[in-house]
């Protein structure tokens, strides 16, 4: 990306694309069953989405968010709109479609904190074009996906001004034409563990960035979960141990990881630097309940750098 003068986090904007939600979180006692009838200790409504739920991270670490999305003119949207202005997260390109819901999910979190998730969202909703980004200033710009013509044009805005253009690849990043155009644009792709399988053919981790690595110019990494996020560094593979916290909740997690991850590139921090603030915010927010909720501070993500380093190596998993 070039050399580029470190700023303070209050000036650093982060422009996120993709999904917003509201989600019905439902705690249960035990581990979900499929077919089985299950009890919920908890339920709470609150917004989500990834690029929604990264935008809210990038805000309460410090930094300026902008989402650009798409939701129903609804009363549904309504709450959504609400809670991420109550989280000092800029809605101005959020899209009302007419005569469409607004996304939701119903998010079962079991004992141990593991999440199952169902989501609707009406097909059409993200057919439309993508608002003039001409006007958004930003340091990075993060796209979920979700929306392929608002993901390409925010990427091309990103390569125009020469700064971070991050995808989140998950498996809703399917279509053959949509990754070929989002693997050309953006400069970092940060994979889950089960897109890059999918993609690869079922290879491991080192051996998957490597076949894409050969499809794109970006710099490519995969999350583990609580293994931690590998990535390649040149011919080599490189990795950062999960940070060892009392899992409460991972809902959210991923989010939390990119718009940290966005958030430091945008700053001006090298991808060891981004890696290990990102996985200081993911691990944070496994310990609390909440995907929103759960999401942390800045303060509380130096404090948690400070006192557990975790430990950077040359590693194939």
């Amino acid at each position: 990306m070039g050399s580029r003068r470190r700023v303070a986090s209050g000036g650093v904007s982060v422009l996120c694309v993709g999904q917003a939600t509201l989600d019905h979180v439902l705690a249960i006692g035990d581990d979900l069953v499929v077919g089985r009838k299950h009890r919920a200790d908890d339920h709470h409504v609150v917004g989500g989405g990834l690029a929604a739920n990264a935008a809210v991270t990038v805000a309460r670490l410090g930094g300026s968010a902008t989402l650009v999305s798409s939701i129903g003119d609804d009363d549904t949207g309504e709450v959504v709109i609400a809670g991420l202005l109550a989280e000092g997260v800029d809605t101005c390109l959020v899209q009302r479609a007419r005569g469409l819901d607004t996304p939701f999910s119903a998010v079962i979190v079991s004992a141990e904190g593991t999440r199952t998730i169902v989501n609707h969202t009406a097909a059409e909703l993200f057919e439309c074009s993508c608002p003039d980004l001409e006007a958004v200033d930003c340091d990075a710009v993060l796209v979920d996906g979700r929306w392929p013509a608002g993901s390409r044009d925010a990427l091309t805005l990103a390569r125009r001004r020469n700064v971070p253009g991050v995808v989140d690849v998950d498996r809703s990043v399917a279509d053959g034409e949509c990754r070929r155009t989002l693997f050309g644009l953006a400069s970092h792709l940060v994979f889950s563990e089960d897109a890059l399988c999918d993609i690869t053919g079922g290879s491991s981790p080192a051996d998957g960035l490597r076949r894409v690595a050969r499809d794109t110019g970006a710099h490519v990494s995969v999350t583990l979960g609580e293994r931690g996020v590998v990535w390649l560094d040149g011919d080599d593979i490189r990795s950062l141990d999960a940070f060892d916290v009392a899992v409460v909740d991972t809902a959210g997690a991923g989010d939390a990881f990119h718009g940290a991850f966005a958030l430091s590139l945008g700053e001006g921090a090298g991808e060891e630097t981004a890696f290990r603030f990102a996985a200081a915010a993911a691990a944070l927010k496994c310990t609390r309940h909440g995907a929103r909720a759960g999401i942390p501070d800045r303060a509380a993500v130096e404090e948690l750098l400070v006192r557990r380093a975790a430990p950077i190596g040359v590693a194939v998993p």
